[in-house]
This record gives C-alpha cells, sequence and structure tokens, in this order.
C-alpha cells in the first residue's frame, strides 16, 4: 500500500510539474508571438545592434535567424508601397552583426534598399540618396566580413585583366561572386560610378567559381562603350544569378547576352526591327507576359524576369536611339519620341516595353536633361 501511494504522490507531482512546464511555455510562446507581431508592426521598437548583441548570451546565431524571419515578413507585409525600405536598414544590420557571415541578408537588401519604382513610392532625391547611402554601408560591412582586403586593392589597382587572372596574389579576393557583382550593378547603376564598378568585377573575375562570365563583365566595363551597351549586359548578368530558380529565364538571359555579344562586340548581326520583333515575341509567346494582377511579384528586385526585361528595354532603345542620330543629322534637332521616329520612316518598328496597362505603357522618349532617350509611363498620342 505505501508503495502504491508514493507512486501515486510521484506521479501527482511529475504531473505537477509537467503542467507547469507546458503552461510556463504556453505563456513563453505567447509572448514571442507578441513580440514577433510588435517587429513586423513596430519595426521602430527594434533595439540597436549593441543592445542585441549584448543580450544574445551565446546565441547570437539563432538570434540572427530569428530578426531574418521577422525582416522577410516585415518586407512582405509592407511590399505594396516599399515602406519596408524605412527599417530594413537597422533589421540588417543588426543580423549581420549578430552573424556577419550570414549572407542570405546582403543578398536581399543589395537589390532592394537601393530601388525605385516610380508607380508606387515617392521619395524625394534626398531620401533615395540616404537609402543609397545605407546599401554603400552594409556593402562595404559585406566586403570586410567576405572578402580580403588586401587582394581588393591590389586588384583594384591593377588594370591589366591578364594578371588579375592569372597571377595567384589575385586569386579568390572573396568567398562569394555575388558580393562584388551585385557591388558593382549598383555603383554603376544608383551611384554613377562606373570606374567603382569596373574595379568590382574586376574583383569578381579573379573568383573562380565565376571565372568565365565575370572575364566579360571586366572586360565590357574596360571598353569605351556608352553607358547603353554596358546596361544590357549588367541586367542580364543580375538576372542570371538572382537567387529566382527560374531555369526558363535563365536560358533566355544566356540567349540574349550571345545575340548582345553578335551584335555589340562582333558586330555580325544589325540592330534592327527584325530582331527587336523575334526577341519581343519569343518573350511574350513562349515565357513572360506582362500580367498587371501580378506586378509587384513578376518586377520584384529579386526576380530573374525583372532585370531580363530591363535588359530587353536597353535594347529597344538603343535601336531608337540609333535612328536618332539620324534624324539629328537631317533636321538639326532630336526626335520627340519612338512614334515620331515611325512616323517620319526612320524606324518600321515601334518596339513594345514589357509593361503594358489598360490605358497606359512605357513609351520611350527622348529627355533634353540628359540628352538620351528615356523611358515614360505615357502614351504616344497624348
Amino acid at each position: 500500500m505505501k508503495k502504491v501511494i508514493k507512486i501515486l504522490i510521484t506521479l501527482i507531482t511529475f504531473t505537477v510539474i509537467l503542467g507547469g512546464f507546458y503552461y510556463i511555455n504556453s505563456l513563453n510562446y505567447l509572448k514571442n508571438k507578441e513580440i514577433k507581431a510588435s517587429f513586423i508592426e513596430h519595426p521602430e521598437n527594434l533595439p540597436t545592434k549593441e543592445t542585441a548583441v549584448n543580450t544574445a548570451f551565446g546565441f547570437k546565431n539563432i538570434k540572427a535567424d530569428f530578426y531574418w524571419l521577422e525582416a522577410i515578413q516585415y518586407i512582405w507585409s509592407n511590399a505594396v508601397w516599399s515602406e519596408y525600405k524605412k527599417y530594413l536598414f537597422s533589421m540588417i544590420d543588426i543580423i549581420t552583426e549578430l552573424n556577419p557571415y550570414f549572407e542570405h541578408p546582403y543578398t536581399i537588401w543589395e537589390l532592394l534598399i537601393p530601388s525605385y519604382n516610380k508607380r508606387y513610392e515617392n521619395l524625394s532625391d534626398k531620401e533615395q540618396e540616404k537609402y543609397i547611402e545605407q546599401w554603400e554601408k552594409l556593402g562595404l560591412k559585406w566586403i570586410k566580413n567576405f572578402c580580403d582586403p588586401k587582394k581588393i586593392e591590389l586588384i583594384k589597382q591593377e588594370n591589366n585583366l591578364i594578371k588579375i587572372w592569372s597571377e595567384e596574389k589575385y586569386k579568390n579576393p572573396c568567398k562569394s561572386y555575388d558580393i562584388p557583382n551585385y557591388l558593382a550593378y549598383i555603383y554603376f547603376y544608383y551611384k554613377n560610378q562606373p570606374i567603382e564598378a569596373s574595379n568590382y568585377y574586376k574583383i569578381s573575375s579573379a573568383i573562380d567559381n565565376w571565372l568565365e562570365w565575370s572575364k566579360i563583365m571586366a572586360a565590357i566595363m574596360a571598353w569605351k562603350w556608352w553607358n547603353r551597351e554596358k546596361s544590357y549586359f549588367m541586367f542580364l548578368n543580375i538576372a542570371k544569378t538572382t537567387n529566382d530558380e527560374s531555369k526558363i529565364c535563365k536560358s533566355f538571359s544566356n540567349e540574349l547576352e550571345k545575340l548582345g555579344t553578335e551584335i555589340f562586340m562582333k558586330k555580325s548581326i544589325p540592330l534592327n526591327w527584325v530582331i527587336l520583333e523575334k526577341v519581343a515575341k519569343t518573350r511574350d509567346e513562349l515565357f513572360w507576359t506582362f500580367n498587371q494582377e501580378k506586378e509587384d511579384e513578376l518586377l520584384s528586385d529579386t526576380e530573374c524576369w525583372n532585370y531580363l526585361n530591363k535588359a530587353i528595354r536597353e535594347l529597344n532603345i538603343k535601336y531608337i536611339e540609333n535612328a536618332d542620330k539620324l534624324y539629328y543629322e537631317k533636321y538639326w534637332k532630336h526626335s520627340k519620341n519612338a512614334k515620331e521616329l515611325y512616323d517620319k520612316w526612320f524606324i518600321n518598328y515601334i518596339p513594345k516595353d514589357y509593361q503594358q496597362y489598360d490605358d497606359y505603357s512605357i513609351i520611350y522618349e527622348y529627355n533634353p536633361e540628359t540628352g538620351f532617350y528615356d523611358y515614360v509611363l505615357w502614351n504616344y498620342d497624348d
């Protein structure tokens, strides 16, 4: 009888203890959910990166993963109006402070922070510049944690590409080719610093597992081209290296790269309406058709298709600018837009941009402020 009573007391005690643990864990779970919701809905309550590190108590990587999951939820909760940019820098800065060698956060902000969509965002020049400065701070942090600073400086000072590709002292300056590759793109496209962009393509070309394409980009940046051709190859380069797993898109990017090589480098194929129409039909009929309802998804700054279509846009505008040169030689002024060139027989095809809406679309027109053609959201008839 005493044994039975003892067993019952033990079971009751054990049950009470388990119940207590369950209750406490339930409270912790609810509290964690509350904290998570607070960070997503009120990211202004984020701690400083110093506080986050000092309160990690030996679990920095786990805490970094926690903040990373919250950052992803925060981005998608605010993606439509790009409100995520307001606190994204602070979030990524905390994550990369807790775990400096966690690469995915660097990759995400690299494409998201400096981008600007006129359709959804209304940012002043000062605000845009602030985000680009934030990008640069994190970019340099990325370089610091993943690259050899001595090799970086050696490569920047060396202009002989053959030496960079053959001598051991330049080999593998970074752990990942994404680092210099994305930095090159943003220095060129957002910072308007082609020399710095060229330096980072040189750095990328010294990394073994991405040598071939990086060599091409390093050579392209060294050529005395205008920005249109460089932008074309640069957008294809980003399309091929995004985390997007679309094999069709990346295969199409490879084909467009070959086409660009024939048009711009070898000059064996003329850039005419036949080429542009064929490229547009291939994209629209076989691979991609613009869907306004899925615009946020398809035009995401992390999607392969977005950059591939930007490359095709550069090809279209290059074709129009070639015709505008002939127009200027005849009339001593620039054409207003692609439709004027078409109406006066300087082109026999108006390239169709991939962004087409019910009442308006992207059209190509001359920008007197820059002295080049650009794209705007409008109608040719207006």
